[in-house]
């Protein structure tokens, strides 16, 4: 056993993250940012979209989130509007500036996903569900 799971998985997402954030710096913004930028653009047209479900998708703290959404409200990439359901709640919405570079992300991210499913093969669909189920047994580990 002389390859350890755990430090590929930390460098494979280390490599990632400067990839991503080679990307962002030409934007202007943060690797952060433009996952965020690029996670409400997916899904705001499917639901209200609440700093939550930021803490959620990026598996952060609610401090980490309030941190990162007032600074990309504070940049003009995002502001936050009382929610049409509940007021008691504010949606983050992308402005007109973030919806500019949330195109470019996206074609990134999608030229990035092609890539490693072509290094992957045919293998792809069960490295997958093999990370899924690593990260399952983490979660489980961590309740």
């Amino acid at each position: 056993m002389s390859e350890q799971i755990g430090i590929l998985l930390k460098n494979i997402n280390n490599d990632l993250g400067r990839y991503s954030d080679r990307e962002a710096k030409k934007m202007g913004i943060t690797q952060v940012q433009m996952s965020i930028i690029d996670f409400v653009y997916r899904n705001e047209s499917k639901q209200e979209l609440y700093q939550t479900d930021v803490e959620r998708e990026f598996n952060i703290q609610k401090s980490s989130a309030t941190a990162l959404l007032k600074l990309m409200e504070k940049r003009g990439l995002i502001v936050r509007s009382p929610s049409k359901t509940d007021s008691r709640y504010k949606m983050i919405l992308l402005t007109a500036r973030a919806r500019q570079f949330a195109k470019k992300i996206r074609l990134f991210y999608d030229a990035t996903e092609t890539h490693l499913r072509r290094i992957l093969g045919d293998d792809s669909d069960a490295f997958i569900r093999n990370l899924k189920s690593l990260k399952a047994f983490m979660r489980s580990q961590l309740d």
